[in-house]
């Protein structure tokens, strides 16, 4: 464990004791000058004169929000936030101090709650409008829209407090502005359960943490930059991706699974599971659909504040699925405010993770990885398509568990290595061994592709036409 991991480790434990003492204080303002005050102490002790940069930022997009109004208040949002992000990112250029591991988780957290507050306040906008508009009440949709709650639009102050609330200030998850005033506001919030749904977590993060620790004394990523690893044979080389993404993984769910403890000491992210709370959304049915009555009977859960799942990382068949399950709260953001809001649909996956790279950084380690995912799906979905049936689906599934987990260690060196250098030397070195079967599987998905559905069409008609023989004989 390094210094930094140590410190890290240090201030989510003392997050959750302070995430208690909000969760017994009474009032939405003690709560929000509690929150705020140990937010901006945190930042003030880890960034130090780096401080400003986050200070700089939210003052600057808080003001922008408020000039360009909810009509445009994303669009200003997002363009400043990532132009900022890229300057912040190459401060080392213009003669500033470059920035450290600290100030940058920062201001990366603050990035995805600044953009996604104006979002929030531009939706609201939207829906209001459509509630007043004559489209609404023909009910031309004719469609059951999905439940997007709306917000009072915060002041420049309650931005400033939102931006540096202290919960998942270090290491997320994403929350919306609406997930942080309900907990705010929330009327009993000392009632609300938190050891119970703490301990659950506790249960899976002392085993991750155990392998962590153990597995990040005999493998590091500087072993892999040096000569001497080159020395070793290309099965050697090629194996060492997988204990270097044990690593990799088992830290990240160590302080994620801390971060949701924070959360919920606080008590943020506590709805009644009868409003079907989901990652990052929060409530997906209006709270106005129950009574009083059933609200307050009805039992707490965490989800809208789940940004792990470890098993399903591990376990889950598929690379879009693992996918989905890994730091959720983002996965959520990048799919509701990129994804689905891309004008180019073809070009929807490839500009999602295009933004994610540069969300992450500049290090070309982490475009070599991101851009390869689509290539990695386009090649899962061709397989499926082509050879996936009924009766081969369990070793189907096993292979392609393996493929993908291949896959990932793969990947994670992009992220680890970071440089051109050492990324391209690490990947030369197996050959390029998962981008070569990669490719080799498009291949072969896209010639055997249309003779699966030549199959497929042929046993369609099949039963068709045995359907039509047996009516006829009735």
């Amino acid at each position: 464990m390094s210094l930094d991991e140590f410190i890290y480790l240090l201030m989510l434990l003392l997050s959750i004791a302070l995430g208690h003492l909000v969760k017994h204080s009474n009032g939405a303002k003690n709560k929000q000058n509690i929150c705020t005050a140990v937010g901006i102490t945190l930042v003030l002790i880890l960034c130090r004169w780096q401080s400003y940069h986050s200070i700089f930022a939210t003052v600057v997009n808080a003001l922008l929000i408020k000039i360009a109004g909810p009509r445009k208040c994303h669009v200003w949002s997002f363009v400043f936030s990532f132009t900022y992000l890229a300057f912040f990112r190459a401060a080392g250029y213009f003669g500033l101090q470059e920035p450290t591991s600290f100030s940058n988780v920062v201001q990366l957290l603050l990035t995805l709650r600044l953009i996604g507050v104006a979002f929030e306040i531009h939706d609201t906008y939207k829906i209001r409008q459509a509630a007043s508009s004559k489209e609404q009440e023909e009910g031309k949709a004719g469609k059951t829209k999905r439940y997007v709650p709306v917000i009072i639009e915060p002041t420049v102050e309650e931005l400033f407090h939102y931006c540096f609330c202290f919960v998942g200030l270090l290491t997320g998850p994403y929350y919306k502005y609406k997930t942080y005033y309900d907990m705010l506001h929330h009327p009993n919030s000392a009632s609300l359960p938190s050891i119970g749904p703490m301990l659950d977590r506790i249960k899976v993060l002392l085993p991750v943490g155990i392998v962590f620790i153990i597995s990040s004394h005999y493998y590091t990523v500087d072993y892999m930059k040096d000569d001497a690893f080159y020395e070793n044979s290309f099965w050697y080389r090629t194996f060492y991706m997988f204990p270097i993404f044990i690593v990799f993984r088992t830290r990240m769910y160590s302080a994620w699974l801390l971060s949701e403890c924070v959360c919920m000491s606080a008590t943020l992210g506590a709805y009644p599971k009868i409003l079907r709370t989901r990652c990052g959304q929060g409530p997906t049915i209006d709270p106005k659909e129950f009574s009083e009555q059933e609200l307050a009977r009805s039992d707490y859960d965490y989800e809208t504040i789940h940004n792990i799942g470890a098993y399903m990382c591990d376990c889950t068949t598929t690379f879009r699925d693992a996918v989905r399950w890994w730091n959720m709260s983002v996965q959520w953001w990048l799919k509701n405010f990129i994804y689905v809001r891309c004008p180019l649909r073809a070009w929807s996956t490839s500009a999602t993770m295009l933004v994610s790279a540069f969300w992450h950084g500049i290090h070309p380690g982490y475009y070599l990885s991101f851009l390869t995912v689509p290539l990695v799906l386009w090649a899962e979905d061709l397989l499926i398509k082509s050879f996936r049936t009924e009766q081969n689906k369990v070793t189907f599934d096993w292979i392609n568990w393996f493929l993908r987990m291949r896959a990932f260690d793969y990947l994670a060196c992009g992220f680890l290595l970071l440089s051109w250098e050492a990324v391209t030397r690490y990947w030369a070195s197996t050959f390029f061994i998962v981008h070569v079967v990669t490719f080799i599987c498009i291949g072969v998905g896209l010639l055997h592709l249309p003779k699966a559905k030549r199959k497929a069409e042929d046993s369609g008609k099949a039963v068709s036409s045995s359907t039509n023989s047996e009516g006829k004989r009735h």
